[in-house]
């Protein structure tokens, strides 16, 4: 999942222009996306993306400005919006489709909806739905989910699934409140996001430059959640990749790689944010036990 408005853009900050992996022939995809999610980094695609979330709720953070994602709360990412997902409930989950740019040209004509050709409207478009659209909408993207293997039946849902989206969205005029983050919180959080390794926070703190107790305050005031909880999540989504890969890590190996500091710390983590013990998840997997 794209670049944001009002966003402050930092010459320090790496932002990732993503390459979707869209099949030969096809204007776009659907899918589910929910717990554990993917790491996202704060990048952005050539391609128009609608977010619709089912239950749960998260956050992104665009630039300085946070934008909360409540249950039944749609979100457009154009191709030019860098965002990152900073925050999610353990029951968080939410339609992702992407389109094309040739397909958003052709589903756009004369209307009101020639605004989703934008690569940047100025503004970030995030809207309460009504229960019955969501319900409605989730069919509908379901069919272009089921359907890619079908590149004529995939094609003509997705174009549906935009017209339909864009319906639903100006049919609402709930407006989701965003709030301000302070730059320094907006560059700790990217800083931990492209962090390949653990950063430590007294580390963190001296480069987004505010003291470690300050930044760590008005990073929970400011984002919902605590600066340590968010480096966790992160330490989490490094260990999950890890132990994806095939390669023959440990729990712990793979634990400690990922950033955390000892394998119980590693497993209150796990437990809290999975919903599971490391031990389930490893079955579940079908890995052998080391």
């Amino acid at each position: 999942m794209s670049s944001h408005p009002l966003i402050i853009f930092l010459s320090f900050f790496v932002v990732m222009k993503q390459k979707l992996k869209i099949p030969p022939g096809a204007n776009g995809y659907a899918f589910l996306a929910t717990q554990p999610l993917q790491r996202v980094i704060p990048h952005h695609h050539d391609e128009l993306e609608v977010n619709l979330v089912l239950t749960g709720k998260g956050s992104y953070l665009f630039g300085n400005r946070r934008v909360p994602l409540p249950t039944y709360s749609m979100i457009w990412l154009f191709p030019k919006q860098e965002h990152v997902l900073i925050d999610r409930s353990h029951d968080f989950s939410m339609w992702v489709v992407v389109f094309r740019p040739e397909l958003v040209g052709q589903e756009t004509g004369q209307t009101d909806r020639r605004i989703l050709r934008s690569a940047d409207p100025g503004e970030i478009f995030c809207r309460q739905i009504a229960a019955g659209q969501v319900d409605a909408l989730s069919q509908v993207y379901q069919g272009a989910a089921d359907g890619r293997d079908d590149l004529e039946f995939l094609n003509a849902a997705l174009g549906y699934a935009l017209v339909a989206s864009w319906q639903a969205f100006q049919f609402s005029r709930e407006s989701i409140p965003l709030s301000n983050v302070h730059p320094a919180v907006a560059k700790a959080a990217r800083l931990i996001s492209n962090a390949d390794a653990s950063l430590g926070l007294e580390s963190l703190a001296r480069q987004a430059g505010l003291s470690a107790p300050r930044l760590s305050r008005l990073f929970k005031q400011q984002t919902g959640i605590s600066l340590t909880g968010f480096r966790q999540r992160q330490f989490l989504e490094r260990f999950l990749r890890l132990y994806r890969t095939g390669t023959r890590y440990s729990l712990i190996e793979a634990a400690l790689l990922a950033g955390f500091g000892s394998y119980p710390q590693f497993h209150r983590v796990f437990c809290r944010l999975m919903g599971m013990n490391p031990a389930a998840y490893r079955k579940r997997m079908g890995k052998a036990v080391k």
